[in-house]
């Protein structure tokens, strides 16, 4: 036994200091399975075992597990060659013990990043693709789902992490009433959408009554219309979401009663500038192939394909017709819904379309000569403005200098500039007007106000609604049944959805992504505060002690190096944006004189002089930072705001777009001031007196969102991607080994195994395992703490009583908390679930007996009556006979019908004619069918002459034999009893969501 322990702890030891990265002696070695060294110790040779022990003076309770190994050879397999070792490795005994483990925790052996990585591998290729980490899920995406056309509509896969996910959060929200939360981590590319469309649909199931409902429908609406607006292809994903989405689902008692939609838009230079490899965002692609050549004149887009549209022709042009029209009709059918009129919203798209084409050139006067004279005319007339205003908002420039208002012809770049501009402000808040819109449906209440207090959705769409000519809401029956006004007493919280932006690394690097790579970087923060660092604190601070040391820093340097609000980058953007004369090279040297010495900031080894690299936790990225100082602006100048006004404008919903910026800075009088106004609007805000930027807003957003999240009850989803070529099934180690490093996967994984990764309250505690006490007795105990020791003591007695499997227990004692393990927490959970169920049944019994008792008289009597009724009834004696009539037959009458009828009395009856079809499940098959045996027949002929078991056949009709039928198969003909052949049917197969 002493060498099997010395084995054992050489192996810890190995496998504790092993790269896996270099154990690859030889191409089997590459394949990423069960490393050499533990090949020799079989799974069903480890066997765990347990000691216990319990200190009641010391307020201290755990149990501790070690493995008891046999005495194995661990390096018979080191001189094997390939062909053995890969059939030592792919037996199915040991991978079949990696696919049937559905929590990392419960992984025999080491738990090291190699198991980790064989463990997802080998449900990957089980078709297993969720795996649990304690009360975390890591999903890998398989590439395999194809969304449907209409969000949330399509058939569900069998998702049970997911389920039991959402079944636990509404659980705990009916016990406690506190807020839950689901955040969905991962790159770009990992599937995170997927994942949180899987948690709503379950949501709805349970709480929101289905897809039938109305408020199902009209949510399914919506997301399908942000789909279309927010989506675009890129180079780690053909349908990414350029958009993040906090979805907020408000409960009254166990029913949804509203859902709020909150979206984060910031990749706004996509539409001008669609990268290499990459393309514009869905729906442009969709209306130029759903729309009728009758549609497409009144839009004036008659000749235009994605080919020469310059928004369109920069990036990608492959495009699925079929599919973009099934698309595109999908998404009419949704805005429809919504009560939004079609013909406004396609106006605005195609204005921003013929934008693109539209290009200044110098001319040889003053004024600039335009390329695309066609196109500012039909853009003119699409958003109903006259096309000399539009010309001159473009080519003139308004500056006021200390109340001193002048003009001036504005150069080529300046005008191709506003160009773009308003492209963007139109796309922008087109979708933020249809999302207010979307979310105004279903408020019941005026005064209810959402959690998220800042959000980009906050357009004030309630004042000048007369503008908004097109923008009136059809009042469908399903929308009108929505209006409901629930008590607000009743409104304790919600159950909400993030999908937020994944870390994002491109060739080309702008703002955007620096943006987005922050948003990923404080969502992992967040995620290492609420998984490591909040139960290690309140473990210090109750002088707790724990045998697994995982140091993950409080801070994290990279968010400190983007946002700090003194010296971070977005910090000096918005201090140089400030200069009257601000270029992006003095923001360059700026930067790098601030973080010259910061281990997290590097400069690229090109030594480009507008770019800079940043270490993020998932890899380095290089930003290109020359339009960081225009992108950070994000405004658009009054010259053009003006001519939307409704004295220059009669296109309603257009001039509803920057309604708001008209009224309040202007005064009812639409003339140019020389004022700035946001591209995206700010909501409440005042947009024209603000001094605010794009990073500014973006940051005071996610920090608003992640002090919601902070007061509720988070659950994590983590998502990987299994390959970065978007190949189906395919695995690819270095890039699954980078995610699980980044998300803290294998952290995660140790922390629930062996160490304390929960705690709660003793009064918590106490109330949700009261079942366990034998006695309630409140003057029983004295303290919650005493309480809490005998609940344990009874605790451990179910255990020994339970059927359940063993598994690992471990927990300690506090000032106020008790901190315990994830196989705690799970033996917890299983034993009250059994006690609940058994506490059902018993009361089931008793009721359904006391209900049986007490209609048992009345049920005695109908039975009664019941048994009398089927008594044969005695015949009554009487002394006269009844008279009989005797039926007299006339042969001579029985022949002439005979004749007539042309029948022969002399013959029994002919059998009716054989049929032509047989009936299968109440549908009607003719022939010739195609059928399997399902033995041989017949067993006496020779073999050449015999059919065989699961052989398929090809039936002709039927037999003159009387329950055969004739069969053809290998030139020769039999006839085959019917019992023998049985039809197979090929299930259709499920449709698939994103």
């Amino acid at each position: 036994m002493e060498i099997i322990e010395a084995k054992w702890i050489l192996l810890q030891r190995y496998l504790s200091n092993m790269n896996f990265e270099n154990i690859n002696d030889s191409p089997i070695d590459q394949i990423g399975l069960v490393p050499d060294v533990i090949q020799g110790v079989e799974r069903k040779d480890v066997s765990p075992a347990m000691s216990t022990s319990y200190d009641m003076e010391g307020s201290r309770v755990f149990s501790t597990r070690h493995w008891e190994v046999p005495h194995v050879n661990m390096w018979n397999n080191r001189n094997k060659p390939d062909h053995e070792k890969l059939q030592d490795r792919a037996s199915p005994v040991d991978m079949n013990v990696y696919v049937k483990t559905e929590d990392l925790t419960h992984l025999v052996g080491p738990l090291s990043e190699a198991s980790v990585m064989r463990c997802l591998q080998a449900r990957l290729y089980a078709q297993q693709y969720q795996t649990r980490i304690g009360p975390t899920i890591v999903c890998v995406n398989c590439n395999r789902h194809k969304p449907s056309q209409k969000v949330l509509c399509g058939s569900q896969l069998s998702n049970s992490s997911l389920q039991s996910l959402m079944s636990a959060a509404m659980e705990n929200y009916t016990d406690t009433g506190s807020s839950q939360a689901f955040l969905v981590n991962g790159s770009n590319g990992s599937g995170k959408t997927y994942c949180a469309m899987q948690l709503l649909r379950q949501l709805f199931d349970i709480a929101g009554g289905g897809p039938e409902t109305d408020a199902f429908k009209h949510l399914s609406a919506t997301l399908t219309v942000l789909r279309s607006l927010g989506s675009a292809a890129t180079v780690a994903n053909p349908d990414s979401t350029r958009m993040g989405c906090f979805i907020e689902n408000f409960i009254s008692g166990t029913a949804i009663y509203r859902t709020k939609i909150h979206c984060y838009f910031l990749d706004q230079d996509r539409l001008c500038n669609v990268r290499r490899k990459e393309k514009n965002y869905h729906i442009f692609y969709q209306m130029l192939a759903g729309l009728s050549q009758l549609e497409k004149a009144k839009l004036h887009l008659t000749g235009y394909s994605v080919h020469n549209v310059r928004y369109l022709s920069s990036g990608l042009t492959h495009c699925n017709e079929m599919e973009d029209t099934a698309r595109f009709e999908a998404w009419k059918s949704s805005l429809s819904v919504l009560g939004i009129p079609l013909s406004d919203v396609l106006r605005i798209l195609a204005a921003v379309l013929l934008l693109g084409n539209i290009e200044f050139v110098e001319g040889p006067g003053l004024e600039l000569d335009i390329v695309g004279n066609n196109e500012i005319k039909a853009v003119a007339a699409l958003l109903g403005v006259s096309g000399v205003a539009l010309y001159r908002g473009f080519t003139i420039k308004t500056h006021n200098s200390q109340g001193q208002v002048c003009k001036s012809m504005a150069d080529v770049q300046s005008a191709n500039k506003t160009r773009d501009n308003l492209a963007k402000a139109l796309y922008v808040r087109t979708v933020t007007m249809i999302l207010k819109r979307a979310n105004n449906l279903r408020q019941p209440n005026p005064t209810l106000n959402s959690s998220l207090s800042i959000s980009m959705d906050s357009v004030d769409l309630n004042t000048n609604t007369g503008a908004a000519q097109g923008l009136t809401v059809s009042r469908h029956s399903s929308i009108s049944q929505c209006g409901r006004v629930h008590d607000k007493s009743k409104q304790t919280g919600f159950i909400s959805i993030l999908d937020m932006f994944g870390f994002e690394s491109n060739e080309c690097n702008h703002l955007e992504q620096l943006c987005m790579n922050l948003c990923a970087e404080k969502m992992q923060l967040f995620y290492n505060k609420q998984i490591f660092q909040d139960t290690a604190i309140a473990m210090q601070q109750e002088n707790i002690e724990t045998n697994v040391d995982i140091n993950i820093p409080s801070i994290n340097p990279v968010v400190e190096l983007i946002s700090s609000p003194t010296s971070g980058i977005l910090d000096i953007l918005d201090a140089e944006g400030m200069q009257p004369r601000c270029t992006a090279l003095n923001f360059i040297k700026r930067v790098k004189l601030q973080h010259r010495i910061n281990n997290y900031f590097f400069e690229p080894l090109t030594k480009e002089c507008e770019s800079f690299g940043v270490r993020h936790f998932a890899g380095k990225v290089v930003y290109e930072a020359s339009e960081f100082l225009d992108t950070n602006r994000d405004v658009i100048a009054d010259d053009i705001v003006c001519i939307f006004s409704r004295q220059n404008c009669n296109f309603g919903f257009a001039s509803h777009l920057f309604s708001k910026e008209i009224k309040t800075a202007y005064d009812g009088v639409p003339v140019p001031r020389g004022l700035k106004h946001r591209i995206l609007p700010r909501g409440s805000d005042k947009a024209y007196s603000s001094q605010s930027t794009l990073s500014q807003d973006f940051n005071r957003k996610l920090d608003s969102l992640l002090n919601i999240l902070s007061h509720a009850k988070s659950h994590f989803v983590n998502c990987i991607k299994s390959n970065g070529r978007l190949e189906m099934d395919s695995f690819d180690p270095d890039t699954v080994r980078k995610q699980i490093r980044s998300l803290k996967i294998l952290e995660t994984a140790q922390l629930m195994a062996g160490g304390l990764a929960h705690k709660q309250r003793f009064r918590a505690f106490n109330k949700r395992y009261q079942m366990f006490l034998q006695q309630v007795d409140p003057y029983l105990h004295e303290t919650q703490l005493d309480r809490c020791k005998a609940l344990l003591n009874c605790f451990l007695q179910a255990m020994d009583e339970s059927h359940l499997p063993y598994v690992s227990t471990h927990w300690s004692l506090g000032e106020h908390h008790i901190f315990y393990s994830e196989g705690t927490r799970q033996q917890l959970e299983a034993v009250r679930s059994e006690r609940l169920h058994l506490a059902a049944v018993c009361i089931q019994s008793v009721w359904k007996g006391w209900r049986c008792r007490l209609a048992w008289s009345t049920r005695r009597k109908e039975l009664q009556k019941c048994r009398d009724a089927l008594k044969p009834k005695t015949k009554i004696k009487s002394d006269h006979k009844d008279n009989e009539k005797q039926i007299i037959i006339n042969d001579r009458l029985l022949q002439e019908l005979a004749k007539i009828n042309r029948i022969d009395l002399g013959k029994s009856p002919s059998l009716p004619p054989q049929r032509n079809y047989s009936i299968t499940g109440n549908i009607k098959l003719g022939y010739p069918q195609k059928r399997t045996l399902k033995e041989d027949f017949p067993k006496t002929a020779p073999p050449d002459q015999r059919f065989w078991r699961g052989e398929e056949v090809r039936v002709i009709g039927p037999s003159p034999q009387q329950g055969h039928l004739v069969v053809e198969s290998r030139n020769f003909r039999q006839h085959v009893p019917y019992h023998l052949l049985y039809l197979q049917t090929v299930p259709e197969p499920d449709g698939m969501d994103i």
